[in-house]
């Protein structure tokens, strides 16, 4: 099918990678010409595991900024675009952008009818919204003259491209039948491990998307939380408590595990999103203010720990590993708040790019090792097996991911 995909970002370029791939002909479509000029020389703006197997691909048709080609060339348009606002949850602006845009196209064309499959995330009841606007400025009728569905992402950065093509879910969102058999279509061969297939209201979809990245804070901040009960009690190690009860089937071990605060462009917006779904409600979502309250209170743990010394090493820079991405990042936090008291931050990522990205003024190593050796203190903010059998010699670790052995 020819679709024109609207996001050419961090998610929206994968996504639209991997739909080319399973064979779909795709028109990438974004403002930013700096994406699009890189676009077109066949390059990649910026790194993702994986994504240099896939692109450039044969089945793109071009990248453009035109909404009227989007209409014109193609007979579906999926949106994926930011719609993260700060901290303080979503904001469909973008999407609205993109939508008025595609409407005012919709009512030049003479197509009978534009399907518009919408990724990005959005807060419960924003699609209703979105669905009236597209009425409005396009002169159609939902349903008739232009289809809607909705397919959130489940994906983590630095693992995107595993992500879309292996989920523990496929979901669609959709009010009608047709929009169902239409979306489907489209991800027809996409998927690699045969994922349960479930169909959604657009409402349901709206909440499912947002309820399920909360009740993961929740999982992590029980265990963070029992962290910090555990610490300092002799023969306790909590990871050795996280492991075991992990293996009940009603825990399972996946994000059940003593470690640094959650962080990144999901978890911190989405909880916001459940708080203020709730509050829309009436309701209080009392679990997830705890959430946020634990993992500021483990926060504060760490900068206790480091903030009298010199030198601190910092290793792993941003929100995850395998991500440049330092947007939410608790070391960028971390990092700014050691600066600001006049500490000498020895930083070790092993993706360069996350230094460009954090932007500030810290010692840049290019092996762990070599950050240890000049730093009085380390903390190790990411969970990754490299930093386990290092030489720290007698320097003081922080290790609430339990790696160093």
């Amino acid at each position: 099918m020819n679709v024109s995909f609207v996001g050419l970002g961090k998610l929206g370029l994968p996504l639209a990678c991997c739909l080319a791939q399973s064979g779909n002909k795709i028109l990438g479509v974004d403002k930013n010409e700096y994406v699009l000029d890189i676009l077109n020389r066949g390059e990649l703006p910026f790194y993702e595991p994986g994504l240099s197997n896939i692109f450039p691909h044969v089945n793109f048709i071009g990248f453009t900024d035109s909404y009227q080609r989007a209409i014109d060339e193609t007979d579906v348009t999926i949106i994926l675009v930011n719609t993260q606002l700060g901290d303080n949850g979503y904001s469909s602006e973008f999407v609205e952008d993109v939508l008025a845009d595609l409407s005012l196209n919709l009512k030049k064309s003479n197509k009978e009818k534009h399907t518009i499959i919408l990724s990005s995330t959005v807060l419960p009841g924003t699609i209703k919204k979105l669905i009236k606007l597209v009425e409005k400025i396009s002169g159609r009728k939902y349903g008739e003259g232009f289809g809607f569905s909705y397919v959130p992402d489940f994906v983590k950065l630095g693992s995107v491209i595993y992500d879309f093509k292996n989920p523990e879910f496929f979901l669609v969102g959709a009010n009608n039948q047709d929009d169902v058999v239409l979306t489907q279509s489209i991800w027809y061969e996409f998927h690699q491990n045969n994922p349960p297939k479930k169909v959604l209201t657009l409402e349901e979809s709206e909440i499912s998307k947002v309820a399920l990245n909360a009740y993961i804070v929740n999982k992590i901040t029980f265990a963070n939380f029992l962290g910090q009960l555990c610490e300092g009690i002799a023969n306790v190690n909590v990871h050795n408590i996280t492991k075991t009860i992990g293996i009940d089937k009603r825990i399972s071990p996946y994000f059940f595990g003593y470690g640094t605060p959650y962080g990144g462009t999901c978890f911190p917006r989405d909880t916001s999103a459940f708080i203020k779904f709730a509050k829309d409600r009436k309701k209080t979502a009392k679990n997830l203010i705890f959430a946020e309250e634990v993992n500021e209170m483990v926060y504060k743990s760490i900068f206790d720990k480091v903030k009298t010394y010199k030198t601190v090493g910092v290793l792993g820079i941003s929100f995850k590993p395998n991500s440049p991405v330092v947007i939410g990042s608790p070391s960028a936090r971390l990092i700014k708040d050691l600066l600001d008291l006049g500490i000498i931050v020895n930083g070790y990522d092993p993706i360069s790019e996350a230094y460009s990205n954090l932007d500030m003024d810290i010692n840049r190593y290019s092996t762990p090792q070599e950050c240890i050796n000049n730093s009085e203190i380390l903390i190790i903010m990411h969970p990754d097996k490299v930093y386990s059998n290092l030489n720290y010699g007698d320097r003081d670790v922080v290790d609430y991911w339990g790696v160093v052995k």
